[in-house]
């Protein structure tokens, strides 16, 4: 490798804000619609605690926790149910 791989090319301080503008609308757009699809199937109790702000994170943590505790038991299952 010569030395012209080894350089890097100069950024523009612009063009990198308005590519990290961009990437946090993107996220915070995702963010979002997560939420709100979550909020579809939760009980009003824990829908409104994700609106509401506090807890997001937990409620989050939570449903994935039992999405795979589900997805694991019922991958077990069928699992033995091939195996037998």
């Amino acid at each position: 490798m010569g030395k012209k791989a080894d350089r890097k090319k100069p950024s523009s301080g612009k063009s990198d804000a308005v590519g990290q503008k961009l990437r946090d609308s993107v996220f915070k757009e995702a963010w979002e619609n997560m939420n709100e699809d979550i909020a579809r199937v939760l009980p009003d109790f824990l829908a409104k605690r994700l609106r509401g702000g506090k807890g997001k994170a937990w409620i989050v943590a939570a449903i994935t926790l039992v999405e795979l505790v589900v997805l694991g038991a019922v991958g077990k299952l069928v699992y033995d149910w091939f195996m037998n």
